[in-house]
Parts: C-alpha cells; structure tokens; sequence
C-alpha cells in the first residue's frame, strides 16, 4: 500500500470546513502524506482539457486531471474534500497491482474514492483519453470512466455489483459513496457537496445535522428518483440480463 493520500483545491482560499475535514483525515492516518494539489504545484495546464478548465475557472474539471496525474505519477489515494471517512485508510485491502473505486450509482461508476499504483495502465489510458475531449465539451468524470469501463475493459458489466479482475477492483455504491444502511458496512461517505461553488460552501456540513438513518434515507430516496434520468441507465438494465453494450461518447472528438 501506498501511504499517500491526495486531494484537490482550485480556485482561490480552502473553505474552513475542507480544511476540518482534511485535518481529521490526517487524524485517523497518521502515518500518509497528506498532499493538496492546486494551482501552484500541479500541471494540470500540461493538458488541452486541463488548460481550458483552468482558463475558463472550472475548478472541478480541473480537479479531474489533477487527481488522475497526481495518481499515475505517485499512486496512492485520492478523495474529493467533501468525503467523510469512517475507516482508516490501511484497513482496506489493496495490492500493488489494482486500481480500486466504487459505483456512484448502480449504473454509473464514482471517482471520489480513488487508490491506484503508480503508472497504472487504466489511470493512463483515461488521462490520455481526456486529450479526444472535443473543445466545446466539458464531461463530468463520472461520465468519463464510466464510459471507458464499458468499452474498454474487458469483462466487466454496468451492474451496481461488486467485481475485479487483474487490474481492476470495483465496490458497490454502499461501500466508498453512499451511506450503507448499516455504517460499519461502509468505507466513507461521499457528501456530494459541490464545495467548489462559491453559491454552495455555505452549506458545506460535514457534522451532520440529521441522524445517520435519514441520510440514508433521502439519499435512497433521491437515487430512485435520478436513476432512471441517467444516461447509462439503458447501459446498465442491459448489464443486469448479462449484456454488455457499447456507448458512442458524443463529446469526443471522433464521437
């Protein structure tokens, strides 16, 4: 395992709820290094998509590159700022070989949670896959794995389940993105938070003001109502009958 745990800040002072939550990650892992990228110290510019998202201050996209450079580069952890832990870090199981992440939803892969080695084949071909982004587009990366995971790793099926191969380790939602309806179950908690928009970080909470059943609760709740709005939805009904079908990504420049 590597003892590093990465995150991102773009776009001027961290609010002070990220630095509290940044700080009790440092709590319960007191042996990782704790690294934020931002402005100053990443190269996300080194990158056509990066640089737009730079130019045009949508810090969340660059974030995307950030995470996915700072990973190919050293390895080791990545958590968005609004990703509540409830283990330490060392307690998940991970090999020098695999990339680990979870679903968001059953039928769209999450990237709040990331471990990966060093170099690592997958991080490198969505890195690289980021360049065919045509220039009008900005796909959120949710949208970005999950679409590199349908069509090009082999064997695996958009169905909310647990599965791995060789390289690859994916968990259910429960485990590093939503809350488990018994949360020792889980891993952390993605919160979901936007904390990037200036409009949203009044509202950044992370002692929550409502008790762990009813976040589970309305977050099951607002899963049902949006599942079937997405738009791997049909991707993923198809993966329940055992099918794995092929997605046209529009905002590539060949697409």
């Amino acid at each position: 395992m590597i003892r590093k745990l990465h995150y991102c800040w773009f776009g001027g002072t961290v609010p002070e709820a990220v630095s509290r939550n940044v700080q009790k990650w440092r709590e319960c892992n007191p042996d990782f290094e704790v690294i934020e990228w931002n402005e100053g110290n990443s190269h996300v510019s080194t990158s056509s998509f990066g640089k737009r998202a730079l130019k045009q201050k949508k810090w969340c996209f660059a974030s995307d590159i950030a995470r996915l450079q700072a990973l190919v580069e050293e390895g080791g952890f990545y958590l968005d700022t609004d990703v509540e832990l409830y283990r330490p870090l060392h307690e998940l199981k991970v090999d020098g070989k695999r990339l680990v992440l979870g679903y968001m939803y059953d039928c769209a892969l999450g990237t709040a949670f990331l471990y990966a080695p060093p170099r690592h084949p997958v991080l490198k071909a969505l890195l690289a896959l980021y360049e065919e982004v045509r220039p009008d587009c900005f796909p959120v990366n949710n949208t970005v794995f999950t679409d590199y995971f349908i069509n090009e790793v082999p064997g695996f099926l958009l169905n909310g389940k647990a599965w791995r191969n060789d390289l690859v380790e994916v968990y259910p939602k429960e485990f590093f993105e939503q809350p488990a309806l018994i949360r020792s179950r889980g891993f952390c908690f993605h919160h979901c938070c936007g904390s990037w928009m200036p409009e949203r970080q009044d509202f950044f909470r992370m002692s929550p003001e409502a008790s762990h059943w009813l976040r589970w609760l309305k977050r099951k709740v607002n899963t049902a109502l949006s599942l079937r709005k997405n738009e791997f939805y049909p991707y993923y009904r198809a993966a329940l009958r055992g099918v794995s079908l092929k997605k046209e990504c529009m905002w590539r420049k060949d697409g």
